[in-house]
């Protein structure tokens, strides 16, 4: 499997890469109609010369702007995946720590490293979730259930909430090893609400 199924570079990030590459396909059209049409030798050579640096530009963006912007990013994304205790902690630093001193082929396996802790991280996290479902009598409006979500999503743990101020319920996903039910409660009863468990 090659690098581009592996990773999906950034279309934000390829647009500049391409169209330099187009640049370039026009120069290389243009060397082949000189050839065809015998010029002078040293515009050949001044083309193909022209043609060289192209592609070593071509080179610089696709390490500093593309491959180099695309690990950060994953970086980043493993950094917010990881839970605390991941397990990935070190290689991840590891990589970050190396991050600034790559060069190009060493980026590539550095992205296929980050994406292969990304995807088990995905994996792990998501086994490892909990949800809970609390019905709030006293949620009674739409500013209420904003209020709720705000309060909930300031603790540490919790990767999602959904309050339906209509059904006066409020659905939490959340990592138990960061935050338990029991806090998750308290927070909202020490709020002035009053939260109990959903029966499903």
């Amino acid at each position: 499997m090659c690098l581009i199924e592996i990773i999906m570079l950034p279309k934000d990030l390829t647009k500049d890469l391409k169209d330099r590459l187009k640049s370039i396909n026009g120069q290389v059209v243009g060397v082949i109609k000189m050839l065809d049409k015998s010029d002078n030798p040293a515009q050949i050579l001044n083309q193909f010369k022209a043609v060289n640096k192209g592609f070593e530009k071509a080179q610089h963006l696709l390490l500093d702007e593309v491959f180099r912007k695309t690990l950060a990013i994953r970086i980043a994304e493993a950094l917010e995946t990881c839970p605390g205790n991941c397990g990935q902690e070190e290689k991840i630093a590891t990589i970050r720590k190396q991050f600034p001193n790559l060069n190009l082929y060493e980026l590539t396996d550095k992205m296929k490293e980050i994406e292969t802790i990304y995807e088990f991280l995905q994996t792990n996290t998501q086994e490892n979730m909990q949800t809970l479902t609390l019905t709030i009598d006293n949620m009674v409006c739409q500013g209420c259930a904003e209020k709720i979500t705000d309060i909930l999503k300031k603790l540490d743990g919790i990767t999602k909430v959904k309050t339906k101020a209509i059904k006066k319920s409020v659905r939490v996903e959340f990592y138990p090893d960061k935050i338990n039910e029991s806090e998750i409660e308290n927070a909202l009863t020490n709020s002035g609400y009053e939260p109990q468990k959903a029966v499903i």
